[in-house]
């Protein structure tokens, strides 16, 4: 539960974080759900061969430092729980990106984000309510 609770929190402190948009529709995107499960499940397994509370966190603990100190994705698996996507996009300006929506991208034709997030500089979130959000908040 610790993880859940960990992740909903950083879900909620993403108001903290300066904007950004992108205003021209990309030139490529992808779906990246996929791509980093293996490794987390590596992780996973890996975690249940260790004997000791205190190996188990000396791991955890060098685990987040590198991820920490990568900045390059921010991908974690508790956030599909949540609903959230992960997509890599290639911009209008030719850069690659790594997104976290709650939308469900099939094609890029007048795709827009005008409402980012920014966790890094190649990292963002979509704080815009996915479509399917917004009619179950007007059917309540």
């Amino acid at each position: 539960m610790v993880p859940v609770a960990t992740t909903g929190i950083s879900i909620i402190l993403k108001k903290f974080l300066s904007y950004d948009s992108i205003e021209k529709p990309p030139l490529n995107i992808e779906q990246a759900n996929n791509s980093f499960l293996p490794s987390y499940l590596g992780y996973f397994f890996v975690s249940l061969s260790v004997p000791t509370t205190e190996t188990l966190w000396f791991i955890y603990g060098i685990l987040f430092i590198f991820t920490f100190c990568s900045q390059a994705m921010y991908f974690n698996p508790i956030f599909l729980v949540f609903r959230y996507q992960f997509y890599n996009i290639t911009t209008a300006d030719n850069m690659k990106i790594f997104l976290i929506s709650r939308k469900e991208i099939k094609t890029t034709k007048e795709l827009v984000f005008p409402m980012l997030r920014r966790i890094n500089n190649f990292t963002f979130i979509d704080v815009e309510r996915a479509k399917e959000d917004n009619d179950e908040s007007c059917n309540s």
